[in-house]
């Protein structure tokens, strides 16, 4: 009966210690799709921890790329959040059709598509889209590159786990990669 106790209290601990999780981002600049002049790693941390999200500047490039820290507060992270979807779950539910029911911070609503585009290296390599669903003169900037994007990518193993994510935002690439556990 111990046993149980212990195993339910550490499977608990498992789930919400998940609730918290920390990125780095690195800066890449291409002058096309074949050539990439320079990167930049681990220049934006992004924190999530339980209902807040963190933007911040590891050194002086990020400084120059963030301007401020950025902080979101009471954040419904929950299931219909696609960044539960994409920083905790690390997973595309469905390819190749809008899914509607996610949203952005602030509770925006969007739909989401996940196109496939080819395999390379043993990736499978996937073009996201992401559609408000109600416009309206939202101010926050998370949300805001999030909508104005040039391109966003997600690379994935051939079961559909997220391995890395690439968003072009005015002329720059921003790559968040995710750790091997």
């Amino acid at each position: 009966m111990i046993r149980i106790v212990y195993i339910i209290a550490f499977a608990f601990s498992q789930l919400f210690a998940n609730n918290e999780i920390e990125y780095n981002i690195s800066f890449e600049y291409w002058l096309n799709e074949d050539l990439r002049i320079f990167t930049v790693d681990n220049v934006i941390t992004l924190e999530v921890e339980d209902d807040a999200i963190y933007l911040s500047s590891n050194n002086w490039f990020g400084e120059t790329l963030l301007d401020e820290e950025i902080e979101y507060d009471n954040q419904p992270l929950l299931e219909n959040s696609i960044f539960n979807k994409i920083l905790f779950d690390k997973t595309i539910p469905e390819e190749d059709s809008w899914i509607e029911g996610y949203s952005l911070l602030d509770d925006k609503k969007i739909k989401v598509r996940y196109l496939f585009s080819t395999m390379k290296d043993n990736l499978r390599l996937y073009r996201m889209d992401i559609k408000a669903l109600n416009k309206d003169n939202d101010d926050n900037k998370v949300n805001n590159v999030i909508l104005d994007n040039d391109i966003i990518m997600i690379w994935t193993n051939l079961d559909k786990d997220i391995k890395k994510i690439s968003l072009r935002y005015n002329g720059a690439t921003y790559v968040l990669k995710f750790n091997e556990e």
